[in-house]
């Protein structure tokens, strides 16, 4: 959203304006088209008009686009935590099948041991004395007897041990079966959010699209009024942070695309998504709410070059500040990534990442 937007439920189109507090369903969104050229209380024809009524419809697509983004980012999620689910139960059942083998072995030598046991058990102090013709004999038949015992009790040990490391390897196993079968079911649940979330954004974006064409040369000035695309790069301060904004800046003037993530056409968190992948931070949502979690809160007279600006309840837009109040962003639907104000108004998070 380019600064130069009205506040929002502000002026005498009530009826657009304060829509935009609120994710407007689909049938809302074409009356408020069917409505939009002839307000009551406005000229349609003035330029400013135009613009502001676009840039409101924006706003909702926005909104829609932001969804369908952390929509997709979470079902990634629970993809890649399926299939570390999978792999786990995988480990944990070749651990047991390996834990009860050892168990099979030393149940063996236990159960050979205290055979051996039973058989010598009359071989105590008094007749091994008895029975042996020195005293060296005695002790050769003691020592024999107490090896014995220590052999049979290490067996005994071992078995435990096989026992236990079998049980927990069995108990890993179900452990990682019950995680992989709840991340299918939440998988397939956030497909079909996935898939409604596209719905209802192409059919925002078909309406922005369309009021964008039907736009007059002066009208499309006033709507793409404002900001630099020629801000200097070479900003001061080290860091992954700094070096997400420098490379974000030599993207100026590239065109906004909905969902567009580089690196020729960008939205707003597609841009922020591929700078900081390109400063060696990979991974980032592409969701401009769950980039604004990121990292730690920040407060205005704090900011540095690279901090995260992020705007709206719920948050839907979002920038890299650059320093002396303005932040790079890719604004709205026909327009560029460009440098701009902050609108400090609209600003509801500010994070630092790197």
């Amino acid at each position: 959203m380019s600064p130069h937007h009205r506040k929002r439920g502000v002026g005498k189109r009530g009826v657009v304006q304060r829509s935009v507090s609120t994710v407007m369903t689909t049938a809302t969104v074409v009356a408020l088209v069917a409505l939009a050229p002839t307000p009551a209380t406005a000229d349609p024809a003035v330029p400013g008009d135009a613009a502001q009524q676009l840039s409101e419809l924006n706003r909702q697509a926005e909104v829609l686009t932001e969804r369908w983004h952390y929509a997709r980012d979470q079902l990634n999620a629970r993809r890649a935590d399926l299939e570390q689910a999978r792999a786990d139960a995988t480990a944990a059942q070749a651990a047991a099948d390996r834990a009860k083998a050892v168990q099979g072995q030393y149940r063996g030598q236990v159960d050979l041991l205290t055979k051996a046991s039973f058989q010598g058990a009359r071989l105590n102090r008094l007749s091994a004395l008895l029975v042996s013709d020195s005293p060296q004999d005695f002790l050769d038949q003691m020592s024999a007897l107490d090896m014995l015992a220590m052999d049979n009790k290490q067996a005994l040990d071992r078995l435990t041990g096989a026992v236990a490391q079998t049980q927990h390897a069995e108990h890993s196993t179900s452990d990682a079966a019950v995680r992989a079968a709840q991340a299918e079911r939440d998988a397939a649940r956030l497909e079909g959010d996935l898939a409604r979330s596209r719905v209802e954004m192409d059919r925002q974006i078909q309406v922005v699209t369309k009021r964008l064409a039907e736009l007059t040369r002066q009208e499309r000035a006033v709507y793409l009024f404002g900001g630099n695309i020629h801000f200097p790069i070479n900003l001061v301060g080290t860091g992954i942070a700094v070096q997400a904004a420098r490379i974000a800046l030599t993207k100026q003037g590239s065109a906004y695309v909905w969902g567009g993530d580089g690196p020729i056409t960008f939205d707003c968190s597609g841009l922020v998504k591929w700078a900081f992948e390109q400063a060696g931070m990979p991974g980032l949502p592409h969701s401009a709410e769950e980039q604004a979690r990121m990292g730690r809160s920040v407060g205005r007279f704090d900011l540095q070059p690279g901090d995260l600006i992020a705007l709206y309840s719920p948050i839907s837009h979002i920038g890299i500040y650059v320093g002396d109040g303005l932040y790079v962003n890719a604004p709205q639907s026909g327009d560029v990534v460009k440098v701009v104000p902050v609108p400090w108004r609209q600003v509801t998070a500010m994070s630092r990442i790197g």
